[in-house]
């Protein structure tokens, strides 16, 4: 299996706290220069996604103890500020196992996105057939 490159924390690691590409590239930039706060627009730049875009990506950030977020500004401004100790040495090992292994970590992001619209999909299969 090509995910075997990947240890299996890291691998649970991204299944339950990664959503996106997106999502990866932001915490490892962000993570590039922990003292810096982030515009989303400064971000959504570096991503190559619009701003609009990327604002959900942060916040999910945000919300997985990621990301720190600070709102009094005129726009949200975002920094590298995992929740414990754990969070930050997890995604030290995703910035290896990506560097390294691109191709399969991609994979796996990709493949939980798959996982999701397959299960969205056979629950609305399932309520159809009950109408």
């Amino acid at each position: 299996m090509e995910h075997s490159v990947i240890p299996e924390e890291v691998a649970r690691f991204i299944l339950d706290r990664i959503d996106s590409i997106a999502q990866l590239e932001a915490v490892l930039l962000l993570r590039q220069s922990p003292d810096t706060w982030w515009g989303g627009k400064q971000v959504a730049d570096r991503l190559y996604i619009s701003e609009e875009d990327c604002a959900p990506v942060l916040d999910g950030l945000c919300r997985q103890g990621l990301l720190a977020c600070m709102r009094e500004q005129p726009k949200p401004v975002y920094r590298y500020r995992p929740d414990t100790g754990d969070l930050r040495e997890m995604v030290d090992r995703l910035a290896y196992y990506y560097s390294k292994h691109l191709v399969p970590v991609s994979n796996l992001v990709h493949a939980k996105v798959q996982m999701r619209m397959e299960q969205f999909a056979e629950a609305f299969r399932f309520f159809s057939k009950e109408e």
